[in-house]
């Protein structure tokens, strides 16, 4: 016979019942459900600040041809400052939706070690 992980043996203990471990289940599928929603949120609205991004890119390339005049660098000064935010808040927003992805991964684990518990 198979030895549970020690692992298992907490969630049997955990769950108790198997009325217990199915809530535990749903519980748990919910904030994985959650998760995933937060994590397509954020990857939506890293794409628009990417694109916005891009859109001053071009913006910028147009007033270097112009750079002669003083309000020209001017601008480009503001839209690299501009730049440099959106790029600090896309690394962000990655960060957590890699911190999401992970929690969800642990939790999908769970979920499936609550699955195999003997009833």
């Amino acid at each position: 016979m198979k030895t549970p992980m020690p692992f298992c043996e907490e969630l049997t203990a955990a769950a108790g019942s198997p009325f217990v471990r199915d809530m535990m289940i749903v519980k748990f599928q919910r904030e994985v459900d959650v998760l995933m929603l937060d994590e397509g949120e954020l990857r939506k609205k890293a794409k628009e600040i990417r694109n916005r991004v891009a859109e001053r890119d071009m913006l910028v390339g147009e007033l270097e041809k112009l750079a002669v005049f003083d309000s020209a660098s001017q601008s480009i000064c503001e839209l690299s400052k501009l730049q440099t935010q959106d790029l600090t808040e896309v690394a962000s927003i990655l960060v957590n939706v890699m911190k999401k992805q992970t929690r969800a991964s642990e939790l999908l684990g769970v979920i499936e070690n609550l699955k195999k518990l003997p009833y």
